[in-house]
């Protein structure tokens, strides 16, 4: 069919690149190439030059010695969603991010070498991070390689268990990773809690299989992770209202996990015999000032901009910091610490000291090294006028349950107080979601 003169023209209507670039993603118009991946019939329509421009690994590919005669590459390793994206943002320097997407978006960013797309998914992760999806990223992050995004997520499970295996993306994670979870030390949930969101788990599993939810079935979907449960850490009600009515354990095991909460010495070469998980990690408070006293600012802005450096004596975990603010006026904060940005609305409370002020929490605690410096910047936008409270001599050296903190910086401005807590298992490094180019 013969096209329309408008569109023989429709170059005189962009009036930059940018347009013209936009105009052209995934047109057939002077096409030379095209995609396809697993799982779908779609193809995708290219252009190599535009390719070659955004990647060596396309230059490579297209005008190299060796290169690509087929007219359709096929990709195995994405997927439809991700690898329209990953185009889009060849052609137009923006993609629409997803939990589902996102992690893949990354790997074929590394895979082509397209570093600014790889550092728009890093700031997609630090902005959208939380329980509700770390199950999705993590088991991506898994499949992919990505072991920061693995870590990072496996930490905020330990941080915040309940709420992540309360979540829709608990419930797709494969029988691997439900062992690596239950597993691990430090999970911050109730033992009897971690039974039941398995036990959902195990029935999602059935599904999947399209076999019967019963008892048997469930135990086989949970494989060795059954094992690592503490039922031995349970209360007796706990033990008989959901354990035993479950049917998952045998008479046999019932009895004896009944026989260890009755102090009976038993031990077991398959069962997880313990009593508990590792603690949590208990906060500690280091205050910023020397002093405090009482004075009127009058300002002309509604934005500030203060930063602080610190560092400490011993590997250490940063949790968040405490802003001063006028009391019961809302603030909004953008945080930034070692490549993580946080953004939310406070609304400050007086302290025991009478002080008034809100903790800006990081989703994730960030691991710092001993005698690493971590540089901390908060913008703040608030009231027009505020009673502050607080001096501008910022202390030089703190000592705290045998912690020695220092301060690099003479004016902490709003800054009242970091909120730490130990490193006991000596973590490596701080987080950096760029380290793992």
């Amino acid at each position: 069919m013969a096209r329309s003169q408008q569109e023989l023209d429709w170059q005189s209507t962009k009036k930059t690149v940018l347009e013209r670039s936009c105009h052209m993603f995934n047109n057939p118009f002077m096409s030379d190439i095209a995609f396809s991946c697993e799982g779908s019939d779609k193809k995708f329509f290219a252009h190599k030059y535009v390719l070659a421009t955004s990647s060596a690994v396309f230059h490579a590919m297209f005008y190299g010695e060796l290169a690509e005669k087929n007219s359709v590459v096929h990709l195995s390793d994405t997927d439809e969603e991700s690898l329209e994206e990953f185009l889009r943002f060849l052609y137009t320097d923006e993609c629409n991010l997803t939990t589902h997407n996102a992690v893949v978006v990354l790997y074929l960013a590394k895979k082509y070498i397209v570093p600014a797309l790889a550092q728009k998914c890093f700031e997609y992760f630090d902005a959208n991070f939380a329980a509700e999806n770390v199950f999705i990223l993590l088991q991506q992050a898994i499949q992919f390689d990505e072991n920061k995004l693995e870590e990072k997520c496996w930490d905020l499970i330990d941080l915040k268990t309940s709420e992540a295996v309360a979540s829709d993306g608990f419930y797709d994670i494969n029988q691997a990773t439900l062992v690596e979870l239950v597993k691990r030390e430090p999970l911050n949930v109730e033992e009897v809690d971690l039974f039941k969101a398995v036990l959902k788990w195990s029935e999602a599993e059935c599904s999947r299989k399209g076999i019967e939810a019963n008892a048997k079935n469930k135990r086989a979907a949970m494989g060795n992770a059954i094992y690592q449960i503490r039922f031995a850490s349970m209360t007796l009600q706990d033990l008989a209202q959901n354990a035993s009515r479950s049917d998952i354990l045998t008479p046999e095991e019932m009895l004896l996990f009944y026989d260890k909460l009755g102090k009976v010495k038993r031990t077991s070469e398959v069962w997880n015999m313990s009593e508990t998980r590792a603690k949590e990690d208990i906060l500690l408070r280091c205050r910023i000032f020397n002093s405090y006293r009482d004075f009127l600012i009058r300002l002309t802005v509604s934005t500030w901009v203060d930063a602080l450096g610190i560092s400490f004596s011993k590997p250490v975990k940063l949790h968040g910091v405490r802003l001063l603010g006028c009391k019961e006026k809302e603030y909004n904060v953008k945080l930034e610490v070692s490549s993580r940005i946080i953004e939310k609305k406070f609304l400050p409370k007086q302290d025991n000291r009478g002080i008034s002020g809100f903790d800006v929490m990081l989703p994730v605690p960030i691991k710092v090294q001993a005698n690493v410096p971590v540089h901390l910047k908060a913008t703040i936008t608030g009231c027009h006028y505020c009673s502050a409270v607080w001096d501008l001599r910022v202390k030089k050296i703190v000592e705290i349950n045998g912690i020695t903190i220092n301060f690099e910086t003479e004016e902490g401005g709003h800054f009242d107080g970091i909120i730490f807590s130990e490193n006991l298992n000596e973590m490596r490094h701080s987080y950096d979601f760029r380290d793992n180019r």
